[in-house]
């Protein structure tokens, strides 16, 4: 129970983001939901596990797309509620340790929102050149002991899929940066990725 009230208290930092009570009581049954499900199926993982009833599963889908949580906001209260546990970050020479990576995730279904043909690179020639998914990226910040570390999200963001207009020339190192940006640190961090964003024009960024 002490670990359940320890969760709540942190919880309810995130009311903020939400218009209303009902949408902020919704969100807390999501996060419920995710912390306790043993397996990863989505919205039908948080029915299962919270023990709800069929008909809540249309409701949890309107949530997800209900403007009523601010996206940015709530990001932003994420952070700072991560950034203000001092003593559980990890730093070297005194900055903070931002580490990053993008996945693109295969879909099935058809006529899915921000699915599009990606393509993959990699060394690895057991997959696919390419496939029709999502293409994600994430930044994190460690945490920990130098024995024990763990790597908490502070922002995750889908790219490349609703297109709003033809002139949008950013690519996924472009946008890396801008979701470094978005976080808005205003101590000095040293950022962690794999090769792929070892280039100018995250250097530049």
């Amino acid at each position: 129970m002490q670990l359940w009230l320890e969760w709540w208290r942190l919880v309810e930092q995130l009311k903020p983001a939400c218009t209303r009570l009902r949408t902020f009581l919704w969100l807390t049954v999501c996060l419920a939901g995710l912390t306790i499900r043993g397996d990863l199926f989505g919205v039908t993982s948080i029915i299962r596990a919270m023990g709800l009833k069929g008909y809540y599963y249309d409701r949890l889908l309107d949530f997800f797309h209900t403007p009523a949580v601010d996206l940015e906001k709530l990001t932003q209260l994420w952070k700072s509620m991560i950034l203000k546990r001092a003593s559980l970050l990890l730093r070297a020479n005194g900055r903070l340790l931002l580490v990053g990576d993008g996945l693109k995730i295969p879909k099935e279904g058809k006529n899915m929102p921000a699915v599009k043909k990606l393509y993959q690179a990699s060394e690895s020639n057991t997959k696919p050149s390419y496939i029709f998914g999502h293409s994600c990226q994430v930044v994190a910040i460690l945490v920990g002991t130098l024995s024990s570390v763990f790597a908490i999200p502070l922002v995750s963001r889908i790219h490349e899929g609703i297109v709003f207009s033809n002139r949008d020339t950013r690519t996924l190192l472009d946008k890396m940066i801008e979701l470094l940006a978005s976080l808005q640190i205003q101590e000095p961090f040293y950022f962690i990725a794999d090769a792929y964003y070892a280039c100018k024009t995250m250097i530049q960024g």
